[in-house]
């Protein structure tokens, strides 16, 4: 490949900027909600917690699946207290209780209604569901 020997200085500084600007809105879709599979979906940071007994942790990756797009934004805006309500629920647990099938399916239950509580809203105009795309219990 030949290189002009002579670079505009603005010609580069267009470039890197153009790839900033690239990476940075990949990052931003990837913590926004999208639509896959015919529904919209908010992605959560993953949550790292002590289980009661501090003795094991819990560390789990939330997927919402809302039922209105509108939600998102509401989602957006109260993320503090949404992460709290989540850390304090997800601490409270004893890892044999979340372990089997069925007490990650009552977890995910009582995900979806304590974020739904934060969001004054019901599983029908709020969050539908709560999906687990990663759950390590060490």
């Amino acid at each position: 490949m030949v290189f002009p020997k002579k670079i505009n200085a603005a010609a580069v500084l267009l470039l890197i900027l153009a790839g900033f600007l690239f990476t940075a809105s990949g990052a931003h879709a990837s913590e926004s909600g999208s639509k896959e599979g015919g529904g919209l979906y908010a992605r959560l940071e993953p949550f790292t917690v002590n289980l009661l007994g501090l003795s094991q942790y819990l560390q789990v990756a939330i997927t919402l699946k809302l039922a209105k797009p509108e939600v998102e934004e509401a989602i957006k805006a109260n993320m503090p207290i949404i992460r709290h309500e989540v850390i304090l629920l997800l601490s409270s647990k004893e890892a044999s209780q979340i372990s089997s099938f069925d007490g990650k399916q009552k977890l995910m239950e009582e995900t979806k209604q304590a974020i739904n509580k934060v969001l004054k809203h019901t599983e029908k105009d709020g969050v539908a569901n709560t999906l687990f795309e990663s759950f390590i219990i060490q």
